[in-house]
């Protein structure tokens, strides 16, 4: 996902399944690459498009701060009591990360 992720901000946000080859490095066969984006596909992390000729396309469906949001979110609605999960996350945030959060927070409010 990583390299889907740095893709993405990138001029090219698709890249082909041999740019992902490339980007990690040779000694990772192509077939588990092919393997591994298809998985990503089936789970919509990834969108498969058809490029030129035979090529398709590969790129991922959200940001990786929202993969990580909803990642949160997920874990927090296993929880018996949500806000004590946000309670703990919350303190173990630097003050610069505090405050981002608070500023949010009361963005959203408004």
């Amino acid at each position: 996902m990583s390299v889907l992720w740095d893709a993405r901000n990138t001029a090219e946000p698709q890249i082909t399944s041999q740019q992902v080859q490339a980007l990690l490095g040779s000694d990772v066969a192509l077939t588990t690459v092919l393997t591994v984006l298809s998985r990503l596909c089936q789970k919509k992390l990834a969108i498969k498009t058809q490029g030129s000729g035979r090529s398709l396309l590969f790129a991922s469906a959200t940001t990786r701060e929202e993969h990580s949001a909803q990642a949160m979110l997920e874990l927090v609605a296993n929880s018996q009591n949500p806000a004590l999960a946000f309670a703990h996350f919350a303190k173990k945030l630097g003050p610069e990360d505090l405050v981002a959060l608070r500023d949010l927070l009361a963005q959203e409010a408004q």
